[in-house]
């Protein structure tokens, strides 16, 4: 209490002394402890970012939308052709040809002279010799001649008919003699030559020789004989 005291007189002591008309005039001034309003300081209120809504509230805020993708141009293109200009662009459809029409179409195309390939003819624009050759054969076996040529195009013929021939060895006739029998030369197609009439030619014969290339074949009975000795 005593310490308390003597703050109170050191504090006295230090504040200005006031004379007493300025003293007065002081107190004058300060309000009416029963009239004076109690200073109750503001609630404190959260700050707020000022929104583009509130200044401008007739305006709404445009939306983000993403371009909309655009065709290529040679799409564009394309779509603007006609059914009739579109189709010339798509590649033909692969269509599926017989054996015969793809021969006649590698006969054709062959350069003239090219062995094994040269362009089919009918016998009878063929040389003389060649004419003359098959003229004298029955028709059947002038048709089974046709149809390897059909098959692999033309082919050299060796011989045909020869009046009186007989089988080496045997003495008995040949089909040559009667013009049924023919020998001809398929070069390098001899190996797909023999493999196709041992398949489609049933009504006659079928030799090749162990000694000479050429290719023996009749009409008459069925028999196939590989590789034969001819017998010269």
């Amino acid at each position: 209490m005593r310490a308390i005291l003597a703050a109170a007189v050191v504090v006295a002591c230090a504040l200005p002394v006031l004379p007493a008309g300025a003293r007065d005039a002081v107190v004058a001034q300060l309000p009416d402890d029963k009239s004076a309003a109690p200073i109750v300081p503001p609630v404190p209120q959260p700050a707020q970012r000022p929104s583009r809504m509130a200044s401008e509230p007739d305006r709404l805020p445009e939306p983000i939308v993403p371009p909309e993708p655009q065709l290529a141009v040679r799409s564009q293109r394309l779509a603007a052709l006609s059914d009739t200009q579109s189709s010339l662009l798509r590649p033909p459809s692969p269509q599926p040809i017989t054996r015969q029409q793809w021969l006649a179409a590698l006969s054709e195309r062959a350069p003239t002279g090219l062995p094994g390939h040269e362009p089919r003819r009918s016998w009878r624009q063929r040389d003389a010799e060649t004419q003359r050759l098959v003229a004298c054969l029955k028709p059947a076996a002038r048709a089974l001649l046709e149809r390897i040529e059909a098959e692999f195009g033309e082919m050299r013929i060796i011989s045909t008919c020869r009046a009186g021939a007989r089988i080496a060895g045997t003495g008995r006739i040949s089909r040559h003699a009667t013009g049924e029998a023919i020998d001809f030369d398929a070069g390098g197609r001899k190996g797909a030559v023999v493999r196709w009439l041992i398949a489609n030619h049933t009504t006659g014969g079928i030799m090749t020789y162990a000694d000479m290339s050429h290719i023996h074949i009749d009409v008459g009975p069925h028999f196939v004989a590989l590789k034969a000795w001819s017998g010269r």
